[in-house]
């Protein structure tokens, strides 16, 4: 192995394995050189002993010598606790095989599953290779006994790059890395490890910091992938048997007996949930080779499933984002993703997940359920087949995570102003960070802010501010700072236990609205609640039960603005050709099939949703927006809903039957820009139609555009939009909506907990989201009278706007909207393009146990009355 310095570990190596690969080869020297790397491969290609055989080398080489010191030397973050586990197991072997038995280079996991006996084991014997998550790292920066271990350190190696650089765990690890960085006796190293990930450039300084080089090799086409998109549509585009019936089960089981190992992606829980059960009723005789894994699953739970899926003893597994990233799975050989994942990037990550080596093809199908699905879905694999990624957003400077970092940094000892500051600073998200906002943050840390520091300094207090320099308060402060740092919130997650085990968690608020002898749905499989505890709920099995699937309240995925573009492209030329060929399907099959790469049977069920689209109302382009108005007929669409119900065993108690004012109308906006900016723009429209008309509208988003609901006073006109739909003032509306709305009081709650305003963990308990919501709403209401401008109210304000919702997007929208037309378009029918639209409408008020079986129906009925 010329690439590297002899040792035991490049023997093993060479004995162990024919040849490096290709991001091996690119990474070694350079990381022999010193240099920071970001490495982008995707999963299968070698990239963990990219990093770190050369760290591995290294260590063998001076323990030959004599040379290894104690102390840490590397550290591995990842974002999965699971992926370190992995990674402990496939370090150890490696180091068995080298050393022949116990290896003088240890290797220690460090999370918030260690016992505290490993725990005081690893600081009296600090392992050399120290494997950990952001938030343990935090947590050891923040005790002074661990700093003379951690000034050893020389490399930090982590994995998932792109999957924290997106969010504020990941702004919380690179100030960090910088104050692990300052303890330092020499500089460290850093490496990145990702997937398919871009703007690169970026990504590569939030790894590294503002000012420092880092070389980005990307060898992400050395494995070789073939996605399609696959339909069980026939000729119908809406058949009778919606998404949970027959069709779509039907194609998915088959499958599953083709192939020795599927991996099945959902965009959701409850959706993974669903679909694995639906598969134990398709397919009885393989009924305990198919399992559920996704994050609200017992720990215990999820590694079983994947120790299982490794050893091939799984026939398929069913998915939430869960196993996305790297988690060794072994050997899969087809990935289904049912209905597009929204997005170029995650679409080429599930896929990569199939074929686990470097020499293997990666298959993935994209199973369209609907028309509009379809388009998605080809436009999706098209996109990728072209590696144009989707750009993640690194937020910028968020303030609760500072306040967080400022109180763990006063912990260890007294910190000038200017020196803080200039840390922070060196970082990627905070470089341009304002010496105001720093003071602001640290004014609110020394006594809860302006309007709360008189006479609750002692209540919200952290930290001893003085004129230049500021100290973490000793005792009950630093305590509680411990027991509470991170960035992910406390959601409220009741523990479902089942013969004394743990097997996962539901929201509070779904196990309130159970009763007693209620079945639903954990691990794929029903179960019966038998009685609740607090915060934890007993269930037995219940064996051919008809259950519920439980909802859990994770941010729906929006639709990507490259995939909304690619739709709009071929809308757009569609259109045109209609206009120049006529609608008639036989002159457009054929090009629609080339043009998609979708078949001849997709491409007819397209031309002919199109062409209905066309005849009821028009198809939208980019060159104008069109706004459809449906008189809504109150007994007309109760009788629809009755003609899609379920049996009546089958409907949930808890609601009451949905009521349709008479004479509402409702405004189909087709603004396909995702549901992010579709919120922005519907909540901002609906606040200058109320100002308009008074009242209140009704605002319901989606990916494909929006609704908006309106009583008969509140009617507009087409001379009237572009005043609603006007650039100026857009962000300022947008703000005065969200002012007391609970979406803005969500994200202060989450700002809170992260700040360290309220505590998630209170004398080593988790609170309740009650007790959460209770506590950050009275401090909500006073903040928004007596000081709006207070940091975490401008940190919650920042995160609705631009992690929620989309407004950088929304507005673009409406600025590339001036000189366009808006077109108003009165309609007897929903046309097949605002079917989701209204459907996302109104099923909120349905008594179905499954509001996507009914909606599956509801279009199947809308599109029999336009045929």
């Amino acid at each position: 192995m010329p690439l590297l310095n002899p040792s035991p570990v490049t023997e093993w190596f060479s004995r162990k394995f024919a040849e490096p690969t290709p991001a091996q080869v690119e990474a070694w020297p350079r990381i022999e050189a010193g240099k920071n790397v970001l490495i982008i491969s995707p999963t299968g290609t070698g990239k963990t002993f990219a990093a770190f055989l050369s760290v591995l080398n290294q260590l063998a080489i001076e323990e030959a010598d004599g040379a290894l010191k104690p102390g840490i030397h590397a550290i591995y973050i990842s974002p999965l606790r699971a992926l370190s586990y992995d990674l402990e197991k496939n370090l150890a072997e490696p180091l068995r095989e080298i050393y022949g038995g116990t290896s003088p280079i240890r290797v220690g996991l460090r999370s918030g599953d260690t016992s505290s006996y490993a725990r005081q084991q690893q600081f009296l014997s600090p392992p050399h290779i120290l494997l950990t998550t952001p938030e343990s790292l935090s947590i050891l920066l923040s005790q002074t006994r661990w700093l003379p271990a951690l000034s050893t350190v020389r490399w930090i190696i982590v994995d998932e790059v792109h999957s924290l650089a997106e969010n504020k765990r990941g702004s919380h690890l690179t100030v960090s890395l910088e104050r692990l960085e300052l303890l330092a006796a020499c500089g460290v190293q850093r490496i990145g490890l990702s997937a398919t990930v871009a703007p690169v450039d970026q990504v590569a300084k939030f790894l590294v910091g503002a000012a420092r080089n880092c070389e980005i090799l990307d060898v992400s086409a050395a494995k070789k992938i073939d996605m399609r998109v696959y339909s069980p549509l026939s000729r119908n585009p809406y058949p009778p048997s919606g998404y949970t019936g027959e069709r779509l089960i039907k194609e998915l089981a088959r499958l599953v007996g083709e192939n020795r190992t599927t991996l099945i992606f959902s965009n959701t829980r409850s959706g993974a949930e669903a679909a694995t059960y639906w598969l134990h009723s398709a397919l009885p005789e393989l009924s305990g080779q198919i399992e559920c894994h996704h994050a609200s699953l017992d720990r215990d739970v999820r590694q079983d499933v994947e120790d299982r899926l490794k050893r091939g003893e799984l026939r398929a597994v069913v998915c939430s984002t869960s196993l996305e990233l790297g988690i060794d799975i072994g050997s899969v050989d087809l990935v289904v993703m049912l209905s597009t994942p929204k997005g170029v990037s995650k679409a080429l990550q599930r896929t990569g997940r199939a074929g686990h080596n470097i020499k293997s093809i990666s298959r993935g199908l994209l199973m369209a359920t609907n028309m509009n699905d379809l388009v998605e879905c080809a436009a999706t694999v098209l996109l990728a087949r072209s590696r144009q990624l989707d750009e993640i957003r690194i937020p910028q400077a968020p303030l609760d995570v500072l306040a967080q970092h400022l109180a763990s940094m006063g912990c260890i000892r007294a910190w000038k102003k200017t020196e803080a500051l200039e840390l922070v600073r060196r970082t990627y998200p905070y470089r341009n960070l304002s010496e105001a906002d720093f003071e602001a943050v640290l004014e609110y840390l020394a006594g809860g802010g302006k309007s709360l520091k008189q006479q609750y300094t002692e209540t919200f207090g952290k930290i001893n501010l003085e004129e230049d320099s500021f100290e973490t308060r000793q005792g009950r402060v630093q305590r509680d700072l411990l027991q509470n740092i991170g960035v992910i919130p406390n959601e409220g997650m009741v523990a479902v236990k089942l013969k004394g085990r743990t097997i996962g968690s539901v929201e509070e608020i779904f196990v309130r609205g159970l009763q007693i002898g209620d079945v639903f749905i954990i691990a794929g499989r029903p179960v019966r609640l038998e009685r609740t505890g607090m915060m934890e709920c007993f269930v037995a099995r219940a064996y051919n039960a008809v259950p519920t699937v439980p909802r859990w309240n994770a941010n729906k995925m929006p639709l990507t603005n490259k995939v909304a573009e690619a739709i709009v492209t071929f809308r757009s030329e569609l259109r045109e050709r209609f206009e120049k060929f006529g609608s008639e399907c036989e002159q457009q099959v054929d090009w629609i099939g080339k043009r998609l790469d979708c078949g001849r049977t997709n491409a007819d069920i397209i031309c002919r949703m199109y062409a209905a689209q066309a005849e009821v109302s028009e198809i939208p382009t980019a060159d104008f927006l069109l706004v459809e108005e449906l008189l809504d007929q109150p007994e007309e669409t109760t009788r629809e809903l009755q003609a899609t119900a379920v049996p009546e065993e089958r409907k949930r108690k808890t609601k009451k039957a949905p009521q349709f004012p008479r004479g509402q109308r409702h405004y189909f906006f087709h603004s396909l820009v995702g549901r992010a900016a579709n919120e922005a723009l519907s909540r901002a429209i609906a606040l200058r139609l109320s100002r308009l008309r008074g009242g209140n509208a009704i605002a319901t988003p989606d990916d494909y555009g929006f609704v908006l609901t309106v009583r008969p006073e509140q009617v507009f006109t087409e001379k009237e939009l572009p005043e609603l739909l006007k650039a100026e003032g857009f962000a300022e509306d947008l703000h005065t909506a969200l002012s007391r709305s609970d979406l803005l009081k969500y994200h202060f709650r989450n700002a809170a907990q992260t700040g360290m305003m309220v505590y998630r963990n209170f004398f080593g308990e988790q609170k309740s989201v009650r007790k959460l919501q209770w506590s950050s709403e009275v401090i909500f209401n006073v903040l928004q009278q007596y000081e709006p401008d207070h940091v975490l109210l401008r940190e919650a304000r920042r995160d609705a706007v631009h992690t929620y919702i989309d407004l950088e997007n929304a507005l673009n929208f409406l600025e590339k909207l001036k000189g366009k037309s808006i077109r108003l378009k009165r309609i007897e029918r929903v046309p097949p393009l605002s079917f989701a639209l209204f459907a996302t409408k109104i099923k909120e008020a349905l008594l179905v146990e499954d509001p996507r079986e009914m909606t599956e129906r509801l279009y199947h009925l809308w599109w029999s009355k336009l045929e």
